[in-house]
């Protein structure tokens, strides 16, 4: 689901970018600390980890997912049962309208008087009312999970030393970004800190770094959500040391995952998706074990619901692709 990019974009206002950098350069003067966190060539960890969340990996580039891939089908399956109840309304108020006008009788035979053809009217008019208001107001909340990009895609490509970001167009698109100038949201410090609800890696460009898909400069700033939730500061380093290494050494410091992500939508990788998004790491982790079997399947019918609203809403989906300018870069 894209909610935050969704909200990062739909939520933008003019002057956004020059409020947070004053608000940025003002916070580095309270702590001392410089502004945009440490640059790509400063370790910030003695371990790496790919976090399972590398979907292509090769000499050239790695392809990272990003954080809420299984934070889908819940608004799928209310909204897509909505706008499938719509357009089965108005097919069989258009079939019996259409059945009376040819024919002057209704279904059961008895002949349509002109109070009939009235009423008739109105009801193609109620579900046709009804799928207006559909797109106009719940339709862009739909694609947060269907009839778009079936995953949004970070590539780091090490070669041109750029980030690319695969995206719709409606939280983006795609854009080119200096590897040079990322700004990562982490802090050294930060690794004894346990992050409950789980934190993900969070990248930043300010203005004079990012590019559109044609190679022009844009005035603009990005952030991208990059990788799994960590469960602790320690292991977010680790994931950002992990792609650090990879782009400023080379593979060899950022060896290949032992099984790569796949981008088939199998149901059964749907099921382990809601599977794991229940809340109930913690427990698990507390040697609660088989209180956390049992919470577990109590909850199992919400899981399979999850698990069908996610399935659907990948078939519902298109791959995307980056342009071959993308695609072709560095080889």
């Amino acid at each position: 689901m894209y909610l935050w990019e969704w909200l990062f974009y739909d939520t933008r206002k003019p002057g956004d970018y020059e409020r947070w950098k004053d608000r940025a350069e003002k916070r580095a003067r309270e702590t001392g600390k410089p502004v945009g966190g440490p640059n790509v060539r400063e370790s910030v960890s003695n371990t790496v980890t790919d976090s399972d969340s590398i979907y292509t990996h090769n000499d050239t580039y790695i392809d990272v997912r990003t954080p809420h891939d299984e934070k889908r089908g819940l608004i799928t399956l209310p909204l897509g049962f909505g706008l499938v109840l719509f357009i089965t309304m108005l097919a069989f108020c258009l079939y019996f309208f259409g059945h009376a006008v040819v024919t002057g009788r209704a279904a059961n035979g008895e002949v349509e008087t002109g109070l009939d053809y009235i009423l008739l009217g109105i009801s193609v008019l109620v579900p046709l009312c009804s799928l207006y208001a559909y797109f106009k107001y719940l339709l862009r909340y739909l694609r947060l999970e269907a009839f778009t990009a079936r995953r949004l895609i970070v590539r780091f490509n090490r070669i041109t030393r750029k980030v690319y970001l695969l995206r719709p167009n409606n939280i983006g698109g795609i854009v080119a970004l200096d590897w040079d100038k990322t700004e990562a949201a982490v802090d050294p410090s930060m690794r004894r800190e346990v992050l409950p609800g789980g934190g993900f890696l969070i990248l930043g460009w300010e203005k004079g770094a990012v590019y559109d898909v044609d190679g022009h400069l844009k005035d603009d700033y990005e952030i991208t959500f990059v990788g799994r939730t960590a469960r602790n500061g320690a292991e977010l380093l680790a994931f950002w040391e992990y792609i650090r290494r990879y782009m400023e050494i080379g593979p060899e410091a950022a060896p290949p995952p032992k099984k790569l992500l796949s981008k088939t939508p199998w149901p059964w990788l749907s099921f382990e998706a809601a599977w794991n998004t229940l809340p109930l790491r913690s427990l698990r982790e507390s040697g609660m074990w088989p209180m956390f079997v049992l919470v577990k399947l109590m909850l199992l019918p919400v899981t399979l619901i999850h698990a069908t609203g996610h399935w659907i809403s990948l078939l519902l989906c298109y791959e995307p692709k980056f342009p071959p300018s993308i695609e072709n870069a560095g080889k």
